[in-house]
């Protein structure tokens, strides 16, 4: 039997061997060697050993007390020879000190286990600026394998290699793995909860901006109204990177450049494009009828077909293209990042669907959709409620 007990500046783990062999570590102690116990994980020692005790629960012949921890400011500075570790170990004192905060179920010495980590200090719970929070340590003890764990682990990969030669009616892997959905899984950081109040805000002053900007269009030139809103367009498509305007494309066809508004580079360095356009409500489909239905208005086909023209010399462009936009861009692109031409699909911001009917709102959509596999058509009341959306959703996570 292992327990712990506190007194004074000391921790102190008093030693019980089994019935029977209580005397087995007087020889021991004799000598200056390291003595393994409990499964070989704890190493005791004549140094650390504390003959007499105070304590009434564990005044008896067969009990061994050694002091395998001492208490600096808020910490207990734990005995590296007692765990085998290389590092110096500071655990805070509000810790029930058990043996399961030293060894795990299947007797795997918890904390020998981070020696090859590289740090030369490790803190756990308690309010110093790098240490282990106290209930992330024991989310990990919780994580540790138990014996009854490791069987059905070792089960289920002999049944997986058999099953396939052998005939065996019990399914051990499927039982391994239900009993794994069953168990709690490791719970990390939760970026949506630190970061949730920030996302609100953010997304609040995007969505008051956007809505400054269309109530005052006219007052913007074409070219700063571009700017302001591909800023926009970034926070809402966070994988790009880079945009670069009036970048060249090279018509093959008629041997000259053309220029796409923006071009935009993801994370990876695959290239998309993007047209904006200045918000006019009269540009996207008739309000008219043809053959029962409200068709795209000569702004919206024309930009389509422009931006799709665009894709293709792209894509005809190929690695010589990749070559001569990296080497134009170069300076400013991030890190290591090399532009690639693979498919690029477009995106296209132009003018509103507030004052739609249901009719014209539904013809909107087969458009629409009948495009999304090569460029995506969004309005600016679209865009406005996508950005009302998503400070919403963090808005009400701030509040949980």
């Amino acid at each position: 039997m292992i327990d712990f007990t506190k007194r004074g500046d000391e921790l102190l783990m008093h030693y019980v061997p089994e019935r029977g062999n209580g005397d087995w570590l007087v020889q021991p102690l004799e000598s200056e060697h390291g003595i393994p116990i409990s499964g070989r994980t704890l190493n005791v020692r004549r140094e650390i050993y504390r003959q007499e005790t105070e304590d009434e629960d564990h005044r008896m012949d067969s009990c061994y007390c050694f002091v395998v921890g001492r208490l600096v400011d808020d910490y207990y500075q734990i005995d590296r020879r007692f765990l085998g570790i290389e590092y110096d170990l500071f655990i805070h004192r509000s810790f029930n000190f058990r043996r399961t905060t030293f060894v795990a179920e299947t007797n795997f010495p918890i904390f020998r286990g981070f020696n090859n980590y590289g740090f030369t200090s490790l803190h756990v719970g308690g309010e110093h600026p790098e240490a282990l929070p106290a209930e992330v340590f024991d989310e990990m003890l919780r994580q540790f394998p138990t014996t009854y764990e490791l069987k059905e682990y070792a089960r289920a990969r002999v049944s997986s290699m058999i099953r396939n030669y052998v005939p065996i009616q019990p399914d051990h892997e499927a039982e391994y793995l239900r009993y794994r959905q069953r168990k709690a899984s490791a719970r990390g950081t939760q970026p949506q909860e630190v970061f949730g109040n920030y996302e609100n805000d953010k997304f609040a002053a995007l969505v008051q901006k956007i809505e400054v900007m269309l109530s005052a269009a006219d007052t913007y030139s074409e070219a700063q109204w571009q700017t302001e809103i591909l800023q926009v367009i970034e926070f809402l498509y966070p994988k790009y990177v880079c945009a670069f305007p009036e970048a060249p494309v090279r018509d093959t066809l008629a041997a000259k450049d053309r220029k796409i508004d923006f071009l935009l580079v993801d994370a990876s360095g695959y290239v998309d494009a993007i047209e904006i356009k200045k918000p006019f409500s009269e540009c996207m489909v008739t309000s008219n009828r043809y053959r029962d239905n409200h068709v795209p208005m000569r702004e919206l086909s024309g930009t389509i077909m422009q931006l799709e023209k665009y894709l293709y010399h792209l894509n005809r462009w190929g690695q010589t293209g990749e070559e001569r936009l990296n080497e134009r861009y170069a300076s400013k692109l991030p890190g290591s990042i090399r532009i690639k031409i693979v498919n690029p699909s477009g995106m296209i911001i132009m003018g509103r669907d507030s004052a739609f009917t249901s009719d014209q709102r539904t013809d909107f959509e087969v458009i629409r959709r009948k495009y999304r596999h090569v460029v995506e058509i969004m309005t600016y009341d679209d865009l406005h409620r996508r950005l009302e959306t998503i400070r919403d959703h963090f808005g009400n996570m701030a509040q949980l």
